[in-house]
């Protein structure tokens, strides 16, 4: 019972303690109307009784005098009116909780729109060749960049799908927006896709005819009649995707790709589709290794490369080209700036409702006008 009373005396306290704490200024009230009407009926009542109700316990001129050694004096008259005075001021925090109080407060939501990705990366056996005059193979150093490019995008809502294409494309990762998963993904993914029996690997070319591959053996992936780079066809497939798998309400659609360009054929009409669409392109040109196409006799692609870039850049699309790891990492930073995703910021006018306060103290004051009565009340009687 000991605690109940406590608990009791804590709450009413700490409800006091939110009261004095009350900014009223910044007080609304939503039924202010129906809390003055009844303050207003209440001291129309009040000066009805005052000036014409009727004292039901004295008479004028009846009973007997009572000598002045027994009147009340004004202290005790003021201290009668006491209980009268926590009476009104109950009154009045109760007239104040019916006002219906509230605090507005402003809730703003911040939502970060997506943008929806397609990355198109190029794993052809021309990206296994040595990077300028590193030991390293071009696919290396790009793939290090591209996963630097993915930490920067880390946070911002993307939704992406990662493919990687040579003689076919191969889709990776469908669309996904959880950020490591995707990394994951490309983190895994191969360097070079190459039939096994190219004679661009080592064990193929005892005579040392061509430009050896010189990607890590556990990234290159062997497949029977792999090679090439195909990029009409891994087009023709992320053109389906989009089509057929995008987000329709994501206003924002972006296809990145990174290539050497040294491509098989003229990608025109796939260039068409993704202008129509409103797809925005990103082309990444990896400077291809030209030692190594003139001696594997691909100089025709070095060739459709300049044309392919004179394409990219007739549709508007945005063409980068590197030749150092400083460059692709100047070239995906621009990237990055260019599409920060759109942050949408919706306000909430919230209410609330402080009615409890003003009640609270109304209830105390009421046991407090109570408890004075019933002792003013046998203190102070009448002889």
């Amino acid at each position: 019972m000991l605690n109940k009373a406590n608990e009791l005396i804590k709450l009413v306290k700490s409800g006091l303690v939110i009261l004095r704490d009350t900014d009223f200024n910044q007080v609304q009230y939503l039924s202010l109307g129906p809390a003055i009407g009844a303050g207003l009926f209440l001291i129309v009542a009040l000066l009805y009784k005052l000036l014409w109700g009727k004292n039901k316990f004295r008479r004028p001129y009846s009973g007997h005098a009572i000598p002045k050694k027994y009147w009340r004096s004004n202290t005790v008259k003021l201290i009668c009116l006491v209980p009268k005075i926590f009476l009104a001021w109950a009154i009045f925090f109760l007239l104040l909780a019916v006002a219906n109080p509230y605090l507005s407060k402003t809730k703003i939501d911040e939502h970060i729109e997506s943008i929806e990705w397609i990355h198109l990366l190029d794993v052809s056996p021309s990206k296994g060749w040595p990077y300028e005059n590193t030991n390293k193979s071009v696919a290396e150093i790009t793939h290090k960049s591209f996963m630097k490019f993915l930490e920067m995008r880390k946070g911002q809502n993307d939704r992406c799908s990662l493919w990687y294409f040579a003689g076919a494309p191969t889709m990776v990762e469908d669309f996904i927006t959880d950020d490591d998963i995707y990394m994951m993904q490309a983190e895994d993914m191969p360097y070079v896709v190459t039939d096994p029996g190219n004679a661009l690997l080592p064990e193929n070319d005892p005579n040392n005819a061509q430009l050896h591959i010189v990607a890590p053996r556990d990234r290159i992936k062997m497949v029977m009649n792999g090679g090439g780079t195909d990029l009409v066809a891994a087009l023709n497939a992320v053109i389906k995707h989009f089509d057929v798998s995008s987000d329709k309400k994501i206003k924002q659609r972006i296809l990145f790709i990174e290539t050497d360009m040294a491509i098989d054929a003229d990608p025109e009409i796939q260039l068409k589709e993704l202008k129509k669409r409103k797809i925005n392109v990103y082309i990444l040109h990896t400077k291809p290794n030209e030692d190594g196409e003139k001696r594997a006799g691909n100089g025709n692609k070095l060739l459709s490369a300049v044309n392919f870039q004179q394409q990219i850049e007739r549709y508007g699309f945005k063409f980068y080209s590197v030749y150092d790891s400083k460059s692709l990492g100047r070239a995906y930073r621009d990237i990055d700036k260019l599409e920060k995703s759109p942050t949408k910021i919706t306000r909430h006018l919230l209410r609330i409702f402080i009615y409890q306060r003003p009640l609270l103290l109304s209830v105390v004051i009421l046991f407090l006008a109570v408890g004075t009565g019933l002792i003013v009340e046998r203190w102070g009687e009448d002889p």
